[in-house]
């Protein structure tokens, strides 16, 4: 894919089949971005599941690698006073261009095992030929929600060594498995590094009918977890980390009545496993939407959708 940056600092498709003289020969290329100056940024793939961006002139071969993020804006400076903004918005873009060419990042086997493991009644998972073929099982999980979005959350999560999202998963699926296909509301979530949730949290929350005494009440005591009702449902206040690795924060879940009743009176899970519970369930939301951005694995619509 090739773009020019436009003074305005948005971005123009040009054919991808354009040639562009000076450009040096990078196999791995997917994305090529045109600036002023005579400069291009590009990006491509390194090691199968990695993004790399580069930034160099054209017509010189030499390069230098550059970090992108979502959501930031990205200023390139070149010497002599020559500098080009990239939009958070042109750079959210970019990257999209360049994960829905690249396989989602991850390894399959590991983390179909484990699904199976979680899932030991499943007819699903009980044969190794197709537990091992990723294709095969990848089309058999588009007509299976609740196993397709628990398979990308733990395969993104190992990728990224993230095992306490394996061990929320592992929660859902065990606790709650079948809870949240009923349809209704959604648990909502939000973060916290100091003892209250930022202000745009707060407005979410407030729009629920809990006010700040409210917030500021289940902050002031001493133990946790801690539950308020509301007219809407209830509001647990939690606490995770506080190990050497990682600072403690906190988790403010918000969870409608019907899936409290279900989960805290009529299955007696604790709070901390209904907020593991809920947490896990909202991993695979976000993981079925991440793994929407990247190359499909089978080439198939899902028959949910």
């Amino acid at each position: 894919m090739i773009y020019e940056l436009m003074s305005k600092g948005t971005l123009a498709k040009l054919p991808d089949d354009m040639a562009i003289h000076g450009m040096p020969s990078c196999p791995s290329r997917k994305v090529l971005l045109l600036l002023p100056f005579n400069r291009y940024l590009q990006g491509g793939v390194a090691l199968r599941n990695y993004e790399r961006w580069t930034v160099g002139r054209i017509g010189d071969g030499q390069d230098r690698e550059i970090f992108l993020y979502d959501g930031e804006q990205k200023v390139l400076s070149f010497g002599d006073g020559q500098r080009v903004t990239l939009s958070a918005d042109v750079v959210t873009e970019l990257r999209a261009a360049l994960r829905s060419q690249m396989p989602p990042p991850g390894e399959h086997l590991a983390s179909a095992l484990i699904l199976r493991g979680l899932l030991k009644d499943e007819s699903l998972f009980a044969d190794d030929c197709f537990l091992n073929d990723e294709e095969v099982m990848a089309l058999e999980l588009e007509r299976h929600l609740t196993e397709r979005m628990a398979y990308w959350a733990i395969r993104f999560a190992l990728f990224r060594n993230d095992y306490e999202s394996v061990s929320r998963v592992k929660t859902w699926l065990k606790s709650a498995g079948d809870v949240f296909e009923r349809g209704g509301a959604l648990p909502r979530v939000w973060f916290s590094l100091a003892d209250m949730p930022g202000r745009r949290a707060m407005e979410e929350i407030e729009a629920l009918a809990f006010s700040l005494d409210d917030l500021q009440r289940m902050n002031a005591q001493s133990s946790r977890p801690v539950v308020l009702y509301s007219k809407t449902g209830y509001l647990m206040l939690s606490e995770f980390g506080g190990t050497e690795k990682e600072p403690s924060f906190r988790v403010w879940m918000f969870l409608p009545a019907p899936l409290w009743n279900e989960m805290r009176e009529r299955r007696k899970l604790s709070i901390r496993e209904i907020v593991m519970a809920s947490w896990g369930y909202l991993d695979g939301l976000e993981a079925e939407r991440e793994r929407d951005g990247y190359s499909p694995v089978v080439s198939l619509p899902r028959s949910d959708r």
